[in-house]
């Protein structure tokens, strides 16, 4: 699998709310995948995956109890939507994402490649989180404390 990586700035959704998928993204994406709307660090933004890595996430979650197994879905579920690129390699973002994304018609955006998907912030809330992560940090001491390695 190849990985989305890197960080693209200055795209925009057009006045019918419709967005253009980076070009050398739009083969790993898929001409059809879905879109989540997320939160992360109380930021908002929306995230696209791959069909096959939607399905994966989705069976991941089919652990613990039914109780357990059923918020996971539905919070996972209700926020999603299937979507299709257009021969233009553009999606429209339906009204209600765009209001849990913090996207307008007209928003510029930020692309974040994240390995196995794509995120989409605009830039507002792209600077919000940005400035939520201590940058003090390098690679390598966060790949330790995910280790589990000390100091």
């Amino acid at each position: 699998m190849r990985l989305f990586v890197g960080t693209l700035d200055g795209y925009k959704l057009d006045s019918k709310g419709r967005l253009s998928i980076p070009t050398k993204w739009r083969e790993r994406l898929g001409k059809e995948f879905y879109m989540v709307a997320v939160t992360v660090h109380g930021c908002k933004c929306l995230t696209l995956y791959p069909v096959e890595t939607f399905e994966e996430m989705f069976m991941s979650m089919q652990h613990g109890s039914e109780n357990q197994k059923y918020d996971a879905k539905t919070s996972f579920l209700d926020y999603a939507e299937e979507s299709v690129l257009d021969a233009q390699g553009r999606f429209t973002v339906n009204q209600r994402l765009k209001g849990e994304a913090e996207l307008t018609n007209e928003s510029t955006v930020v692309f974040k490649g994240k390995g196995d998907s794509i995120e989409i912030w605009n830039t507002d809330e792209y600077e919000k989180m940005y400035n939520s992560f201590d940058h003090s940090q390098g690679i390598y001491d966060l790949m330790d404390k995910l280790k589990g390695n000390p100091d």
